[in-house]
């Protein structure tokens, strides 16, 4: 007895290894499912009131009897049926999961007492395609991080390479982007660039440029990450990397100071964003991926965004200074 999702249902249902539900045990006559048909469907079908198998085993469910098909497995809200499946006592309202051919697909669907019956929108993970997908992952990172190759045109062709060699279907790919997390990114950069062409960014760094070029090399990183970082968690990195590193090498040169340990800065303070999930866009698909709230990331972003600052600022100072 497993508790699985849907999608590990459906996998172990087509592994060759595994006999997975239950078949033709309906009325205590035991018949076989033939072998698995070139049609098969996942079928999902919730039990209505009136079945007048409630209450009773679902190896009693008549459909198991009259139909070839195999309950993979029953899905009940905010309880876990067990402990072995053919001895549940149906309730109305359990979901069940059939592997069904197309006749038997269709049976379902006119058989009145069961309601919701659609096919599934599960589907089985196909394990034997993994090494494709990991390496079209690996080759994408070696190729942006060793040869300087552009990481879009790289993650296109891995997209490509996935869809191509049929890994996941392409309507799974589709489905799979979030259009709200798609709309805070592109707003996101909307307004960071606001921002920097109405010269808010350039009027708040000049602000406190008087009192960062007075300072000793250490406490001048320590500010430039600061500020970089402060900044970056409400405008795109890219824009704050632009606009602080010409800051950052002037500061260097009035304070007569190597600017490299300063650049070093802007572009770890830039990037090591944790506070916001509009930082950055990876934190961007993670806040819509996951369902976190926005003050999860305060909770655990300030402490991540001070460790961090403090180990680089030290780490830029003990290598450059």
């Amino acid at each position: 007895m497993v508790a699985a999702s849907p999608e590990e249902i459906a996998s172990l249902a087509e592994a060759p290894d595994f006999r997975t539900g239950l078949v033709g045990v309906g009325g205590g006559v035991a018949t076989a499912m033939p072998d698995r048909p070139a049609d098969l469907r996942v079928i999902e079908a919730v039990v209505s009131g009136s079945h007048p198998v409630v209450g009773q085993r679902l190896a009693e469910i008549p459909l198991l009897s009259r139909l070839q098909v195999r309950v993979l497995g029953l899905s009940r809200p905010r309880h876990l049926a067990g402990p072995v499946l053919a001895e549940v006592r149906v309730r109305a309202g359990d979901r069940l999961l059939i592997a069904a051919g197309q006749d038997a697909a269709q049976a379902l669907q006119g058989n009145m007492q069961l309601t919701d019956v659609a096919e599934s929108t599960a589907r089985s993970f196909r394990r034997n395609k993994a090494p494709i997908a990991i390496a079209s992952l690996a080759a994408v990172v070696l190729g942006a991080a060793l040869f300087g190759l552009p990481i879009e045109a790289l993650a296109i062709c891995g997209v490509a390479l996935v869809l191509l060699t049929r890994c996941i279907e392409p309507g799974d790919a589709w489905g799979s982007l979030d259009g709200n997390t798609l709309v805070l990114i592109f707003a996101m950069l909307a307004f960071g660039k606001g921002l920097e062409n109405a010269g808010t960014i350039e009027l708040i760094v000049a602000s406190i440029q008087p009192f960062m070029m007075a300072n000793s090399p250490l406490l001048l990183i320590l500010i430039v990450y600061g500020v970089t970082s402060v900044m970056t968690e409400a405008i795109t990195n890219n824009a704050i990397a632009v606009i602080m590193t010409p800051i950052a090498i002037g500061l260097a040169d009035a304070a007569g100071i190597d600017a490299r340990p300063l650049i070093v800065a802007v572009m770890f303070g830039a990037s090591a964003s944790f506070v916001t999930p509009i930082g950055y866009q990876t934190n961007t698909l993670v806040y819509g991926a996951a369902n976190y709230r926005f003050t999860d990331f305060v909770k655990i972003g300030i402490p991540m965004n001070i460790g961090v600052g403090l180990a680089v600022s030290l780490a830029i100072w003990a290598t450059f200074v």
